[in-house]
């Protein structure tokens, strides 16, 4: 932390009062890369740096808006257009600045009830007013990213960031880009693209019966006029059902001649077995979590009265992979809801 007179750096928009002398501080903690905790019932998002001096910002808060099972480590999944706002007031919500006499470790540090005797604080600073605003969205957006890990860009699964006119192959109400199952043949996008050996490909993906539609996109992968998702045996359905496990629907399981499963031979049609079993759509997404902080102050807590003050000041930033996003098909959707009608009616 640097300080240096007014007149110099006034254009930081920074400045602090103690006794009629105007001095600046300048932070290298903004635009930070955060993490979080919980601790005390509260949820602690802080950074450190550990440069030509040892600094840390950290913020306190407790807000039932915000995520309430921490197992996943994240802050909220609020992803709605509206920024959470939490108002700075007494010890639940506050952001705490400290100057320490050495290298700080913040989960040593920010995580347990009783921080450690060393290293010890130089300077603190504590928030009077202001408010927190936590913008949150998805992390995994981007044209290169691919949102539901199967193997596809989003780019190239018809994700369209402009208009929201997202391409849904199968039309089972759930777009491409988080589609595992793009065809709707029950194997999934990720197993159906990989050409190998001699296999004919389209565009590099594998195209088994050569009709310009590669696998992927193909509900009849080998074009014997039977639906892939078909090309399976009652008894696999029947377990899928009993057992509750959707690994039975694969077709991969269903007879093998020449070395191809029955879905990827034209000249194998049976068993067949017609049903509207769908794999399991869920995925894990990324969120990001901006925390900016207005209109606020930071009180020197060595009664000397200094005063801070900020119009806006960015926190950061916390990232989040890998957190389970669930989702339905137009027809599991339905299942559900005549689930749920069902467990009411017999309630009432």
């Amino acid at each position: 932390m640097k300080k240096i007179l007014a007149l110099i750096l006034l254009s930081f928009g920074l400045y602090s009062c103690d006794d009629g002398d105007i001095s600046v501080t300048s932070f290298d903690l903004e635009n930070s890369n955060l993490t979080l905790c919980e601790i005390d019932g509260k949820i602690v998002l802080w950074a450190v740096n550990n440069g030509d001096v040892f600094e840390s910002m950290s913020l306190e808060l407790k807000d039932n808006r915000l995520n309430n099972s921490l197992a996943q480590a994240i802050l909220t999944l609020d992803v709605s257009d509206e920024p959470i706002e939490i108002n700075l007031s007494g010890n639940d919500n506050r952001l705490v600045y400290r100057i320490y006499d050495a290298e700080v470790t913040g989960r040593e540090y920010f995580c347990q009830g009783v921080p450690p005797g060393s290293p010890r604080v130089l300077e603190e600073y504590i928030s009077a007013g202001g408010v927190v605003r936590i913008t949150t969205n998805f992390n995994d957006l981007a044209l290169d990213a691919d949102a539901d890990g199967d193997g596809l860009t989003n780019a190239e699964e018809g994700y369209d960031p402009e208009g929201g006119n997202h391409l849904d192959s199968d039309g089972d109400g759930i777009p491409d880009y988080l589609d595992i199952d793009d065809d709707n043949d029950n194997v999934p996008t990720r197993r159906e693209i990989n050409a190998s050996g001699d296999d004919p490909t389209v565009d590099g993906y594998l195209d088994t019966d050569e009709d310009g539609i590669p696998n992927y996109l193909d509900p009849d992968d080998d074009g014997d006029d039977v639906l892939t998702r078909h090309e399976v045996s009652e008894t696999n359905i029947q377990r899928a059902i009993d057992e509750n496990n959707d690994a039975f629907l694969d077709p991969n399981l269903t007879a093998e001649v020449d070395g191809l499963p029955n879905y990827l031979n034209a000249n194998v049609s049976s068993p067949v077995f017609e049903h509207n079993l769908q794999l399991d759509h869920h995925i894990t997404r990324s969120y990001r979590s901006t925390i900016q902080i207005i209109n606020f102050n930071l009180i020197r807590q060595d009664g000397s009265g200094e005063d801070i003050r900020f119009d806006s000041y960015t926190l950061g930033r916390l990232d989040i992979s890998n957190i389970p996003f669930e989702q339905f098909t137009n027809l599991q959707q339905g299942e559900e809801d005549d689930e749920d009608e069902d467990e009411t009616n017999t309630e009432d």
